[in-house]
């Protein structure tokens, strides 16, 4: 049999290519992913290994198996299968780093992968954004591949939550901490100017949630101290007195009463669709059929959005996945020692908060947000397989 022993090498530092290209570019991370998918696969064929599918996997396969005949009973095709795509990139994905990973010294590898490509993607955003396009602050920002306040505050609270559960449970090297710390400042910053208020909560609740789960009173004055910041910056700065007096008001922000109507407006979709919706990443191509208001461009929330392109069918299958992702990371805690994947699953705690906080006014699935989440739940599947800090992990 034909081994190729550097196609180990080849699919893992393709897949860490990819994991750095995420936040900066949709062309990048399309070129990467699909050579690390390539190089995956010729080594399955060569090899003829066998792709292990652990429980959520399934669930996994089951809502890609459900964006597929949604294409295939679509009205727009074209559109549908480019949906198809995406989900099955996402998928992928967890079952390349299933299979890939084989060392804690790789799952370090992909963790400092995102610390850096975090900060160097926030740093260089900010830098184009407010230096070389000149926007005004908390104006809609596009850092890069991310193009708008929402997109980026969820990749950001993702990151930041992952970040910090690897800082708050493993002990650093004094250089390594103030890198993490360097980059979780200016992630913060990068949080705090994309204005987007429903991450902002997000990543606080994420914040107690780690302070019960530690019992850290140290976690409790961070927050304080950030509640402190906020405050002070309210009180200077007048857009930001706006956008907390909008998070106060909650159900009669502005901003909420436009979503009520365009949630209205959008279960037109669904209701005409109620099988397997208009077909994934079809909402936008679609919307005008139904008389949806222009800022409405998704559904903007998890339920009604899956809904509306992959019908009840697409909701179930996503409520399916959910819930024994709850289920998985209810029992994880216990079955690991090693303080990495200790770590890695406060990041996932942090995911659980993004779904709800998120969900409720964005679709918070799809795009490098779906990425990213995939890369995190495979690498915690790793972890389970791990025997100890500096062993091999059995394959």
């Amino acid at each position: 049999m034909i081994r190729l022993p550097w196609l180990d090498d080849f699919v893992f530092y393709s897949l860490l290519i990819t994991v750095f290209v995420i936040p900066f570019s949709i062309t990048l991370n399309e070129i990467f992913m699909a050579l690390t998918i390539l190089s995956w696969s010729v080594k399955l064929i060569v090899r003829r290994e066998k792709i292990d599918i652990p429980p959520l996997g399934w669930f996994f396969l089951v809502f890609l198996l459900t964006s597929i005949v949604s294409a295939l009973a679509s009205d727009y095709k074209n559109q549908a299968l480019k949906g198809v795509w995406d989900i099955s990139r996402y998928t992928i994905t967890f079952f390349i780093v299933i299979n890939t990973i084989h060392s804690v010294d790789q799952v370090k590898k992909i963790f400092w992968t995102l610390v850096v490509s975090t900060g160097l993607w926030v740093i260089a955003g900010i830098i184009h954004q407010f230096l070389i396009v000149k926007r005004v602050f908390f104006d809609l920002l596009q850092f890069f591949s991310l193009g708008n306040k929402n997109a980026i505050g969820q990749y950001l609270q993702m990151t930041l939550a992952i970040i910090l559960g690897l800082f708050l449970n493993n002990l650093w090297r004094p250089k390594e901490k103030t890198i993490l710390i360097a980059v979780i400042l200016v992630s913060l910053l990068g949080l705090f100017l994309s204005s987007s208020k429903t991450m902002w909560l997000a990543f606080i609740i994420t914040l107690l949630v780690f302070a019960f789960l530690k019992k850290s009173r140290i976690i409790i004055i961070g927050i304080g101290a950030l509640l402190g910041i906020f405050f002070t910056a309210a009180a200077m700065i007048p857009q930001v007195q706006i956008m907390g007096s909008h998070i106060l008001k909650g159900l009669e922000a502005p901003s909420m009463q436009e979503r009520f109507v365009g949630w209205q407006q959008s279960y037109r979709i669904f209701n005409e669709n109620l099988i397997l919706g208009v077909g994934p990443k079809c909402y936008l191509v679609s919307k005008d059929r139904y008389q949806i208001m222009p800022a409405f461009g998704q559904a903007h929330n998890i339920i009604l959005h899956a809904a509306c392109e992959m019908g009840t069918v697409g909701v179930v299958a996503l409520i399916s996945w959910i819930v024994f992702y709850l289920y998985f990371m209810a029992t994880y805690r216990k079955k690991v020692a090693s303080p990495m994947f200790l770590g890695l699953w406060y990041g996932g705690v942090g995911y659980i908060v993004t779904l709800a906080i998120g969900g409720i006014t964005e679709p918070t699935i799809g795009q490098e947000h779906s990425q990213l989440f995939m890369v995190l739940v495979g690498l915690l599947h790793v972890g389970l397989k791990s025997k100890g800090e500096n062993q091999r992990i059995k394959s």
